[in-house]
């Protein structure tokens, strides 16, 4: 499924991928769980805000402009959805997600925030 599909009928709690170019860096959510926020523009023209959870992963060190790949879990809203969970879930509640800065080497932002990066 595509994030414009997901996107079309209104579908939450999907596990999905996607690709695009960061078009804005957002602040970081400091609620209950703080979350790194950017917002990605799919080839499609859609737009996805990706919220990145900062306890249980590493701050990835996007920029305007960068191509990034992400996997989590979809969530629907007007503005083109979201996508959360982009994380190693040890807890097993759900798909492990990952975000990849697309042509850069880089380490696994999805490890635990106390685990050691290699």
């Amino acid at each position: 499924m595509t994030p414009e599909e997901a996107f079309e009928q209104k579908l939450n709690d999907v596990p999905m991928t996607a690709e695009g170019k960061v078009i804005e860096v957002l602040p970081d959510d400091i609620g209950e769980t703080p979350h790194q926020r950017f917002v990605i523009k799919l080839d499609a023209g859609n737009t996805i805000l990706i919220a990145h959870n900062l306890e249980r992963a590493y701050r990835v060190p996007v920029k305007l402009g960068d191509e990034v790949e992400v996997h989590g879990t979809y969530k629907w809203n007007k503005y083109g959805g979201l996508i959360h969970k982009t994380h190693h879930d040890e807890r097993g509640e759900h798909e492990d997600g990952w975000i990849n800065l697309v042509g850069v080497h880089h380490p696994d932002f999805t490890k635990p925030v106390d685990a050691k990066l290699a």
